[in-house]
């Protein structure tokens, strides 16, 4: 009896051996716990970094095509500024100040200037209209028309034939002297936590027909 005893005895003590070898213990899930708890904390904030890093670059690039396109369609309508094909027409510049350029053009060929025709009385500034005070805006025969949003700065600048700036107060007086004009449009975007991305654009536009 005693020896069958000892051999239940060392069966089961054996069998419970096997069982603590084979599990875990608390300590040891804890240490796993916070390892693993580590570990995604820097998966995440790597991803967020990643996230936040595309998200900047592209707002950067919409934000540069917009100026990019924003001043492109001013640069070909300047161009036109003072189209006078049958020298009858009067056109030229109506007014100019560093935030505002108005100017006429007899893009149909009839000999007459009409505000009513497509594009031959064209005014380009900012809040035009008196609604957005951060929209690049061009009036023309269709009336007040936003191009572009988020612009922060509009300036402009004229020279004379011979490449001279003409000082902004002699404008009213010498806007018969510009010949060139000189854009330069800053646009603003939010870029979520990066704050803003700014983006500026600078050009000169020869006026060909003055």
């Amino acid at each position: 009896m005693n020896r069958r005893n000892t051999r239940l005895s060392l069966r089961w003590g054996n069998h419970a051996r096997g069982l603590s070898h084979a599990g875990f213990s608390m300590i040891e899930l804890l240490i796993v716990i916070g390892i693993l708890g580590i570990l995604f904390t820097f998966i995440y904030k790597g991803f967020e970094r990643l996230n936040r890093y595309y998200t900047a670059e592209n707002v950067k690039a919409s934000t540069q095509q917009s100026a990019r396109i924003g001043i492109e369609m001013m640069v070909q309508d300047i161009r036109l500024a003072g189209l006078n094909p049958l020298g009858t027409a009067g056109a030229g510049i109506v007014s100019a100040s560093p935030t505002r350029f108005q100017f006429t053009t007899d893009a149909n060929f009839d000999g007459v200037v009409n505000a009513a025709d497509p594009f031959e009385d064209i005014t380009y500034g900012l809040n035009l209209n008196g609604a957005c005070s951060t929209c690049l805006q061009q009036t023309n025969h269709l009336g007040t028309e936003t191009l572009l949003g988020d612009v922060n700065t509009l300036a402009l600048t004229y020279f004379d034939d011979t490449g001279t700036a003409i000082p902004a107060a002699d404008l009213a007086t010498r806007r018969a002297e510009i010949r060139t004009v000189g854009i330069t449009l800053t646009v603003n975007r939010p870029a979520g936590r990066d704050g803003t991305v700014s983006r500026t654009y600078t050009t000169q536009v020869r006026c060909r027909n003055l």
